[in-house]
């Protein structure tokens, strides 16, 4: 059996340290407890890491100067470590793995650290100091064995709490000095005599609040400019020259002693020879910003004429309610430094209501930038012409995926996370280039956190929030012609289909998408040509041919809202539709036998059909048989239930058939998860106990074929062939994902295995194979978790398992 990952979609950690660009064009970035690789240039990611963290991964970036080894990155986090990294060469199952070279331990949360190589005693060392809450430790590491040592540990300058930290190499220096940034407003400066040994020797004062944000660039001149931000709104750029026989080195063209200076501040730096004596002073102060700025960072130095030149460009962003990241450059251009720093170019988002920019990043030629928000999205503009234009770039949840659900015919897949949003995951299919799957919609942005997904047929869902209500939606006009144009589908018989009108909006007082017609737009456009009051056009008619960009999946991909079904008393739990959705089945929340029902919805109507009363605790999940006679209902109570179809004149509904007996059930936990297969006389069940059964229909009832033991609680799916073999998918509590075979003649599972290498890193909340389709492709097995990820993986099953 082979595995290949289509897709992996993952929002970025909010974090301000969370995402680098490389210098070799890849994009490292924290996700949940992973870290991952993203190119730009492919679209897609391209590398993710094993399980390493089990919290939350707060710092991540390139070694630099990389060692002569390879790449090496290295990522902090909130489980008290700091791991170094190296990247393989071959991809494992379609992608690059980064492997853990040394795991440093702490004994409390790790936010942040800085890495450089350098060479001490002729050796190649990777040299690493790491932050805590009460101290700086500084750490050597082998890049070729991962040996490391604990060089050393002392408390932060001033006592103050560290909120960033910063290398940089001075010519002629022994070993590089160290800036961080406090919340005392302080920039602290430190100098070690001997490796890791670092010691206070200078304060820069001028910050009125915390100091978030630390870069430095060189001069072709040998001077070097740090930048500096804070939370007081306001970025410094720091000047620090290289003074020779303690003097300060002075431009010959200066004459005269009426020259207003300002106040330096000197230091030494340990050198092999002499000490370097480092005089620093403020060169000047940029505002342009409305609050804290999360992030600042200078353009890579480029090769222009043989010769390495550092630009004067400088990219700032805040994460407060201004939303934006600011390109600046001195007036008399990037390339000189001289004059006054002008804001040359303001990107971000208009309106909204999160929070802006934790981070961004120049890409190593200067004329791309991206930025990391709040609502874990990546923004990327390219510099065309002069103009900065949005690009498409990777995305996805930033919070606990719950759900998923296949299209009917296997175009898209829907996915609902406790980031309170929904969103559509499709191919992208270009003129040119590869097919490359990416979020393409943004059906619902809600304001409880989203807890089950059920499609209803070709472009029509229905989600169940940490609320009361079931929530029907319709994709309208102008998202299906979009889709269309993106996956290179035809859409025609769903556009005549489409009665809902071009698009949604959620007014400014309301908490409903609100379908928007032709007339509503029209009825705007003369209302703002006539200038009689202000409009606030939420959606606007796009035509697509690539995936849209953060801004347009947050404000023009929504579906209006076609239904509201009240009738359970707590939070929904499942949603389950029959095969062409006109049927929906929910379950809530249940500690007593009154709210553990299940209540059918006729689509078509929006009306309640029945309500299914068995179980005594939760239903955890629900699902409808292929040939939709069965619904079968697993629950918190240990039970399973059968439900049979009746077609009466009344309508169509479902009353008990089968169920099993707490006493006599295999299953001594909860059981969670449930799936048919594909003949619709075995079912499967898996349960908190580390078991999953398998059950067939008899002239007895449903009677247990087979029990599996699991290494671990699980959820599962699967999907069978004509030949009476199926395809098992388990996905367990510690991220990993087997794939097995289920042979119904013999009534037993293979004995092979198949451990996917490239699994969630944290619990596996949902399975879900793709539908079956008459081009007989591959099989698709679409995976979610509470690591925020949600992949899709390509199987090449055995000879004897076709698919169905």
């Amino acid at each position: 059996m082979e595995v290949h990952v289509k897709y992996l979609s993952s929002g970025v950690n909010q974090t301000p340290e969370a995402l680098q660009w490389g210098p070799d064009g890849r994009i490292l970035y924290a996700a949940s407890t992973g870290v991952l690789l993203y190119d730009p240039k492919d679209g897609s990611i391209i590398g993710a890491g094993t399980k390493v963290h089990s919290n939350k991964v707060t710092y991540a970036q390139w070694v630099q100067p990389a060692p002569s080894s390879g790449p090496v990155l290295v990522t902090t986090g909130a489980d008290s470590k700091a791991v170094v990294w190296t990247v393989s060469d071959k991809e494992e199952e379609g992608l690059l793995v980064l492997h853990p070279k040394a795991i440093l331990d702490h004994k409390s949360h790790v936010p942040l650290c800085d890495a450089t190589t350098i060479t001490d005693n002729g050796k190649e060392k990777i040299f690493i100091v790491t932050v805590t809450t009460d101290s700086l430790t500084s750490w050597s590491v082998c890049p070729e064995t991962g040996e490391f040592e604990c060089l050393n540990s002392t408390t932060p300058p001033g006592r103050a709490f560290i909120l960033k930290l910063k290398f940089c190499n001075v010519d002629g220096s022994k070993y590089p000095f160290l800036v961080c940034g406090g919340h005392d407003s302080k920039i602290h400066i430190m100098t070690a005599k001997e490796l890791g040994k670092y010691v206070p020797t200078a304060v820069l004062i001028g910050h009125e609040d915390w100091v978030v944000a630390l870069d430095f660039m060189k001069e072709d001149s040998g001077d070097m400019l740090l930048a500096s931000g804070s939370k007081d709104a306001s970025v410094r750029l720091w000047k620090f020259t290289t003074q020779k026989g303690g003097k300060e080195k002075q431009d010959t063209d200066q004459k005269g002693d009426d020259i207003l200076k300002l106040k330096s501040v000197t230091f030494q730096v340990p050198a092999d020879k002499e000490e370097i004596t480092l005089s620093v002073s403020l060169d000047a102060i940029l505002a342009g910003h409305e609050g804290l700025v999360s992030g600042v960072h200078w353009a890579r130095p480029i090769t222009k004429d043989c010769q390495v030149h550092q630009p004067f460009r400088l990219l700032t962003c805040s994460k407060t309610q201004d939303r934006s990241i600011i390109i600046w450059e001195p007036e008399g251009g990037a390339d000189t430094g001289s004059g006054i720093w002008l804001e040359v170019a303001r990107l971000g988002e208009v309106g909204g209501n999160m929070e802006g920019y934790y981070g961004c990043q120049f890409s190593p030629d200067g004329m791309q930038v991206i930025g990391c928000s709040y609502q874990g999205g990546l923004h990327l503009w390219e510099n065309q012409s002069g103009v900065w234009e949005p690009c498409v770039v990777v995305g996805g949840h930033f919070d606990q995926v719950v759900d998923i659900a296949w299209d009917p015919l296997g175009r898209y897949l829907l996915s609902a996370s406790k980031d309170q949003t929904t969103r559509l995951h499709a191919p992208w299919r270009p003129s040119s280039g590869k097919e490359a799957w990416h979020e393409v919609g943004r059906p619902q942005v809600h304001g409880y956190d989203m807890a089950c997904i059920a499609r209803l047929g070709r472009f029509r869902f229905a989600s169940g929030a940490e609320e009361k209500v079931v929530r029907g939606f319709t994709a309208p006009a102008n998202f299906i012609r979009n889709f269309g144009q993106i996956c290179n589908v035809n859409v025609e018989d769903d556009l005549e289909k489409c009665k809902v009108g071009e698009g949604a909006s959620v007014p400014s007082l309301g908490l409903s998408n609100k379908a928007v017609t032709i007339t509503d737009l029209q009825e705007e456009q003369q209302i703002q040509e006539e200038g009689m009051e202000e409009v606030q056009a939420y959606f606007k008619l796009l035509s697509l041919t690539a995936p849209p960009t953060e801004d347009q999946l947050m404000q023009n991909t929504l579906w209006p809202e076609g239904a509201k079904l009240y009738g359970h008393g707590n939070d929904l739990i499942a949603l389950a539709a029959n095969s062409d959705g006109t049927l929906l089945a929910s379950s809530c929340k249940a500690s007593h036998e009154m709210d553990a029902h299940i209540i059918l919805w006729d689509t078509n109507t929006w009306h309640q059909v029945d309500v299914l009363a068995k179980h005594r605790l939760t239903v955890t999940q629900m699902a409808f048989s292929p040939n939709d006679e069965y619904l079968l209902s697993v629950s918190r109570d240990r039970t399973w239930t059968v439900f049979k179809k009746e077609v009466s004149p009344e309508g169509t509904t479902y009353k008990v058939s089968d169920f099993s007996k707490k006493k006599d059930s295999m299953h001594g936990r909860v059981i969670w998860s449930c799936a048919w297969m594909s003949d619709s006389q075995r079912f499967i069940t898996a349960s908190r106990d580390k078991t999953l059964g398998v059950w067939c229909q008899s002239e007895a009832g449903w009677v247990r074929e087979t029990l599996l033991n699991e290494t671990n609680e699980a959820v599962m799916d699967c999907r069978g062939s004509g030949n009476g073999v199926y395809l098992v998918a388990t996905g367990l509590v510690n991220g990993e994902i087997h794939i097995r075979t289920y042979d119904s003649e013999k009534k037993q599972f293979s004995e092979d295995v198949y451990n996917v290498l490239q699994h969630h890193y944290n619990t596996v909340r949902r399975l879900q194979f793709s539908p079956a389709t008459e081009n007989g492709s591959l099989p698709l097995l679409a995976s979610c978790g509470d690591d925020r990820g949600v992949r899709i993986f390509e199987i090449k099953v055995p000879s004897d398992i076709e698919s169905r």
